[in-house]
């Protein structure tokens, strides 16, 4: 038998240094996780998304002025039905518009009473406002290429394709997500 019997560290020697969890061990091990993952999201919502205030009625009650919605970024091929951030020519010059996709290009729209037909048949009912001593109609117009026909969904107040014909599927800047803001009006964006 040997006299050198190990037992391993105690109280009067605590053994290598290194070993004990100090404050700043521990601070290192909980910031340097949560810091790359704020880096991460930060990242991938600038990167993929971005934000954008609706303002005005144009789009009510599926959105309500003052909403702020999260927009994917360049999601240039949108589907019937689809809201999204569109840059328009207007009278003042370019604009971003909150607007609702109705027609692609090579379908053939016509807007009868403030409801479009695509194709021949009614867009789905999505909430949309006609008021029919306000309303307007547009004979067929097939949708170049290249070009979406966009509409409000408040009609009586909305200035959309109606106005200012099909836009630029180049000029849409993303596709609404969600509102995220106020918090009172968090929801997905349908």
């Amino acid at each position: 038998m040997s006299d050198d019997l190990d037992i391993g560290p105690t109280a009067l020697e605590p053994g290598p240094r290194g070993t004990r969890h100090t404050g700043d061990h521990l601070a290192r091990t909980i910031l340097v996780p949560l810091v790359g993952a704020l880096v991460l999201i930060v990242l991938v919502f600038y990167v993929f998304f971005s934000g954008a205030v609706v303002q005005g009625l144009s789009m009510w009650p599926t959105l309500s002025n003052g909403d702020y919605l999260l927009i994917t970024h360049g999601d240039r091929s949108p589907r019937r039905g689809d809201i999204v951030l569109t840059r328009v020519i207007e009278s003042s010059g370019p604009v971003e518009v909150v607007k609702r996709v109705i027609a692609l290009p090579g379908d053939t729209v016509e807007i009868r009473d403030d409801v479009a037909y695509v194709n021949g048949r009614p867009e789905p009912a999505r909430g949309q406002i006609v008021v029919p001593r306000f309303s307007v109609s547009r004979p067929p117009l097939t949708v170049p290429a290249g070009r979406v026909y966009v509409m409000g969904d408040n009609r009586p107040v909305s200035e959309d394709s109606r106005n200012y014909g099909p836009v630029a599927e180049s000029g849409i800047k993303g596709r609404a997500l969600l509102v995220f803001a106020p918090i009172d009006r968090i929801k997905l964006v349908r």
